[in-house]
């Protein structure tokens, strides 16, 4: 069962999410044509950045080094570069027919699979730090906690953004983010209920989780949407550069304060 304070932390963070992408869902057209929210997807790529690789990345080394101490491989970046070049491979893969599918709205321009894609790809860490914040002493949760709302937000405003850009319907957009924002909860409370069946094989897990999702959240901060990438189309100007390494100095702030990346 799940303590007060675990409730309340499913709460914060499902408002959170849902607080991300309400720009984006409450103003399609804008987000579809002209330049969307140049700062807003400068910013978010900071935190991509720095999640990736001083957060979610260093932490997958540590847990794998605790489940398989004789690895010498480092596995954690092999993994994270799978998980890049099959984003990139996905991208690639949809230019060749974006143009030969029928918009579902003016101004969409990516087809529904790269948004889908994405979702799956960022939920899976997302339920794996969930279902960690739902295992682990109060201490530790609360770390893990804001981890969680560290990315929470700005994943769910890219995410967003990719949904109302795509050819999937207003009501299949609304149904794939509220899937988006619903993983961590449940992950909490699937953490909870399984909280005494840990093993060294969901380290493992984990690690592999980990992994994943930073190669996935370096991919969003630096390619993602190649034609239009925020880091060459938004951070040539002043104002999103600042945005840019507001987003990454933050985040690697929180970094700093949470301590060992391994407590993620």
């Amino acid at each position: 069962m799940l303590t007060a304070l675990q409730w309340v932390y499913l709460v914060i963070i499902l408002l959170c999410a849902f607080a991300g992408g309400y720009i984006p869902l409450s103003r399609p057209e804008r987000a579809r044509l002209g330049e969307g929210f140049p700062l807003g997807e400068a910013f978010s790529s900071g935190v991509f950045l720095a999640l990736s690789l001083t957060m979610m990345l260093p932490s997958a080394f540590v847990v794998f080094r605790q489940a398989v101490p004789d690895m010498n491989y480092p596995w954690s970046s092999a993994i994270a570069i799978v998980a890049f070049l099959a984003m990139l491979a996905m991208e690639h893969l949809s230019g060749h027919y974006v143009s030969h599918e029928q918009p579902a709205s003016p101004g969409a321009t990516l087809p529904a699979a790269i948004p889908i894609v994405l979702t799956a790809m960022i939920a899976m860490p997302s339920f794996f730090l969930g279902a960690m914040l739902g295992m682990s002493d109060p201490d530790a949760a609360a770390l893990i906690f804001i981890a969680i709302i560290l990315h929470k937000g700005t994943a769910a405003f890219a995410l967003a953004l990719a949904m109302v850009r795509s050819t999937l319907s207003r009501g299949q957009t609304l149904l794939l983010f509220t899937a988006f924002a619903s993983i961590t909860p449940l992950g909490i409370v699937a953490g909870g209920l399984a909280e005494e069946y840990i093993t060294d094989s969901a380290l493992v897990v984990k690690a592999v989780v980990l992994s994943l999702g930073a190669g996935t959240f370096l991919y969003m901060g630096t390619l993602h949407e190649m034609k239009r990438a925020t880091l060459i189309q938004h951070c040539c100007r002043p104002s999103c550069y600042v945005a840019l390494i507001a987003g990454l100095a933050i985040t690697g702030l929180v970094r700093w304060i949470v301590g060992e990346a391994h407590q993620l």
